[in-house]
């Protein structure tokens, strides 16, 4: 039986999905997210009959020197990390030093840097064996079997002095065919919602987004196809975490977890037919929600939906590819306050046409939303996107490499914003919405119980340091 060892590496806290690669200390909710795609590929692992352990050192608050005794103690064939592109040389680390321990250690990355620079990657980092371009489970599975390198879709590897890069592989057709994450190899102690502390369970419900947004990755890692799980196969999984691990409190994670309404009515009433009483938040856009959906979700446990609103300006909204207006924002916003939905908003500042104008746009459009929590980011270049090229085009960029930049810490410029204006402006932008003796008000009359006064006045003393200063 061969040993595969699962990390994110000890590099901070992030949500390492693909798509978004956001450090979680700089939302305005600082939620930290399971991770699911090592649980999933641990469950490939097994699956194949071989043995997997997660580790996720970051949330673990375990450091590199926990990482070397884990690699000594346990012993794996096999190191299979998570990187994001703004931790990307500090994640690749964990592979010099598992080489430096074992030097016949096959070490395999996966993340969405690797759609475009896996080749590039693989000749600057020398102790990084395989990189995994797409969906990364299936290619696991295979390396898991014992199937050649040579003969597994999606992989990039060296062989020899080469570097060799296989064939694309597809998406995967049915996410149903996918086997239950390994929930067992996770610490549930971990992963709690911010403003009840309550372990929580995330569940995949879905892949890809039909939307074209210039800054966003989903189309490049998920495709534009949506591809949705069975209701049934939501199901079961949320009756395990029930069951085998008494969760009660989940985010169901989907690209847009709201595209398809006929899904989302039928999966609100199977909840009610099963009498399954659950807390949960998911993720939306403005204009794929109704009254007749938001007052469902509600009835079935739903108490947070984050919409990327992005910004306040319909130019901004029309050069990023939004395909979204204010008014829809409006709407989706305010149906949420009707029935008692919570409400993340996301805004993005520092798109290349952004100016002083437009950002005040943004400040006042946030203020004018009855959001219940807000998030400003800078926007950030990631490869393979549209955003990516236009920021090349334009000379843009603020040094030759993205590590190290991240959503507060600018990559980029604007054509008439430098970094330092970005940084300024989002500052600006958390103090003037989120400081607001109107908002602190609103806030906190939602507050159901002692606990969550509690964290809700531990996490805005939290943020006063970073957005005053």
């Amino acid at each position: 039986m061969r040993k595969f060892l699962l990390i994110n590496p000890s590099t901070g806290i992030y949500d390492r999905a693909d798509r978004c690669q956001a450090p979680i200390e700089k939302e305005g909710i600082e939620m930290v997210r399971p991770p699911m795609d090592l649980a999933y590929l641990a469950a490939m692992v097994e699956k194949a009959g071989q043995k997997a352990i997660i580790r996720d050192y970051p949330a673990e608050g375990r450091i590199m020197a926990d990482f070397r005794k884990e690699l000594k103690k346990f012993k794996p064939e096999f190191l299979v990390l998570s990187v994001t592109t703004p931790t990307l040389k500090a994640d690749l680390e964990s592979c010099t030093v598992a080489k430096k321990i074992n030097p016949k250690i096959i070490t395999i990355a996966k993340g969405a840097h690797f759609y475009e620079f896996d080749q590039e990657v693989l000749a600057n980092f020398k102790d990084l064996d395989v990189a995994i371009r797409g969906e990364s489970e299936e290619p696991l599975l295979e390396i898991a079997q014992g199937k050649k390198f040579e003969e597994i879709k999606g992989l990039s590897f060296r062989k020899g002095k080469q570097i060799m890069r296989n064939k694309e592989r597809p998406f995967l057709a049915n996410l149903d065919d996918l086997p239950l994450p390994a929930r067992h190899l996770l610490n549930k102690e971990l992963y709690r919602f911010p403003d009840t502390n309550l372990p929580y369970a995330l569940i995949l419900t879905g892949r890809g987004c039909p939307g074209s947004c210039v800054f966003c990755l989903v189309g490049k890692v998920s495709g534009k196809k949506l591809r949705m799980r069975s209701v049934e196969s939501v199901l079961k999984e949320i009756e395990v975490c029930l069951n085998d691990y008494n969760l009660k409190t989940f985010f169901f994670r989907a690209d847009t977890f709201t595209w398809k309404k006929e899904w989302v009515i039928e999966f609100c009433q199977a909840l009610i037919k099963r009498k399954l009483k659950i807390r949960w938040g998911t993720n939306s856009r403005v204009d794929t929600v109704d009254e007749e959906m938001i007052s469902l979700m509600k009835q079935v446990g739903c108490d947070i939906i984050g919409f990327g609103v992005e910004s306040g300006s319909e130019k901004i909204l029309k050069k990023m590819k939004k395909g979204t207006t204010l008014t829809q924002a409006r709407q989706a916003v305010r149906l949420c306050q009707k029935y008692g939905v919570k409400t993340l908003l996301f805004f993005i500042l520092g798109m290349p046409w952004e100016d002083k104008r437009t950002i005040k746009e943004t400040i006042n459009f946030a203020k004018e939303l009855p959001g219940t929590f807000y998030t400003f980011s800078l926007a950030y270049p990631f490869p393979g996107t549209e955003l990516a090229k236009m920021v090349e085009k334009n000379n843009l960029l603020a040094k030759d490499s993205l590590d190290g930049f991240d959503y507060a810490r600018p990559a980029v410029r604007t054509f008439f914003l430098t970094n330092r204006d970005l940084i300024f402006y989002r500052k600006k932008a958390l103090r003037e919405v989120c400081f607001r003796p109107s908002y602190v008000f609103r806030v906190l009359s939602q507050v159901k119980s002692a606990r969550e006064f509690k964290n809700y006045l531990f996490a805005g003393l939290k943020k006063t340091k970073e957005w005053v200063t």
